[in-house]
């Protein structure tokens, strides 16, 4: 895996160094047909995905940058060339979060964006 920047947005993954967690897709080049959907499926923030214009293919270039769980450009193959680690690593990974970390976020997220709260009488989206 790639060096992390300290200052990257991502160096951090719910109070775990990202470097330390092993999950990014991998490009399988028999199978990928260089058609690009994963460098233009993956977040324009992330940019996990670079082009290798001699081979015409794919490149995971920045692996740290993947958000840990997303397989989003997996899905998205349609030739199946990108796999990721195996679910139950995932599963690990998070049972390593710090105690209390995700609901530490969780009720900053809810204070600082309001309109995520649900009416608890219908469901719905409060108006603002």
């Amino acid at each position: 895996m790639a060096n992390s920047n300290s200052g990257s947005p991502f160096a951090i993954w719910h109070g775990t160094e990202r470097v330390t967690i092993d999950w990014h897709p991998t490009v399988d080049e028999s199978k990928c047909t260089g058609c690009g959907l994963c460098v233009v499926t993956c977040g324009e923030k992330r940019n996990v995905f670079g082009f290798d214009l001699v081979k015409n293919k794919s490149v995971v270039m920045f692996p740290e940058n993947c958000m840990v769980g997303c397989n989003n450009c997996g899905v998205a193959c349609l030739w199946n060339a990108i796999s990721f680690p195996d679910l139950s690593y995932l599963k690990e990974v998070v049972e390593r979060i710090p105690a209390g970390q995700i609901q530490k976020e969780f009720q900053k997220k809810i204070s600082d964006n309001p309109s995520l709260i649900a009416a608890p009488s219908n469901a719905s989206v409060p108006k603002q």
